[in-house]
């Protein structure tokens, strides 16, 4: 506990599961969080359930992909609380459930501009970053990436450039003292999760049962303690490394995959 005290922490998709996970951990922790997400009840939903335990948020709502958002959301960072340590970028896209073949442009154009979000708030945060002096800055995965799976080209793609993207900034900010990490979930009690385990209960539970540890991981212990290892001064020394935070899923195929058909 109190790993992040005088830390100020930005989280995109704060919104959303992951994202709200994160934002809740950070902030649980003893960072003011600023939370960003294009769904401002989303948003609100999770700067108050941070409010309601203690701690400290704001919200920005904003496109972090679209052109100048990203510098708007520092700017409103530095305003409340003028300075910026950590940087997360959860932005978890929606997919369409098809094949390659079947997807067109539209159903890549998420997952691209997920992508395009991370870059420009990496490069927006930058100065502040770096002026942090031990600044963090963690690149949220899907779960299809590690080992890819049918029906999810988009997200394998798009893990694959987060991936990249996190190494190679990783190399250039490594004198500034910033680390750059890439972290990848996996069965995660979700809200997705547990919609389509209500649906497909008994193929749920042993597409489960197949996972190493053979079970659900907990949003806030086990993604957040993932996450807070690589935010905090535990992981100082770990810098472009994926980091799984999935219960042993990409070692055991085939993995809960929400849209597997049949």
């Amino acid at each position: 506990m109190n790993q992040l005290i005088g830390k100020v922490a930005v989280v995109t998709g704060g919104g959303q599961a992951l994202g709200e996970a994160a934002a809740r951990r950070l902030a649980r922790e003893g960072a003011k969080v600023v939370v960003v997400d294009t769904d401002s009840a989303a948003g609100a939903a999770t700067v108050k359930a941070i409010r309601e335990a203690g701690g400290t948020a704001i919200l920005v709502t904003a496109d972090v992909a679209a052109p100048n958002e990203a510098v708007r959301v520092v700017a409103e960072t530095l305003k409340a609380f003028g300075q910026l340590d950590v940087l997360v970028n959860a932005v978890q896209p929606a997919t369409a459930w098809k094949s390659f073949a079947e997807k067109d442009d539209a159903d890549f154009d998420a997952v691209c501009a997920s992508v395009l979000g991370a870059q420009r708030m990496m490069k927006a945060a930058y100065p502040q970053l770096r002026e942090s002096g031990a600044a963090r800055v963690v690149n949220v995965a899907s779960a299809y990436g590690a080992t890819s799976y049918l029906d999810v080209t988009d997200h394998v793609a798009r893990d694959g450039a987060l991936q990249g993207l996190s190494r190679a900034v990783a190399v250039e900010w490594g004198r500034d003292n910033i680390t750059v990490n890439f972290l990848v979930p996996g069965l995660i009690d979700t809200p997705e999760f547990r919609r389509w385990h209500a649906a497909h209960p008994q193929r749920t539970d042993k597409l489960v049962k197949g996972v190493a540890m053979q079970r659900l991981g907990d949003p806030l212990e086990d993604f957040g303690g993932a996450l807070m290892f690589l935010v905090s001064d535990e992981g100082c020394f770990v810098t472009g490394h994926p980091v799984y935070a999935d219960g042993g899923q990409h070692l055991s195929a085939p993995a809960f995959e929400p849209g597997m058909r049949g």
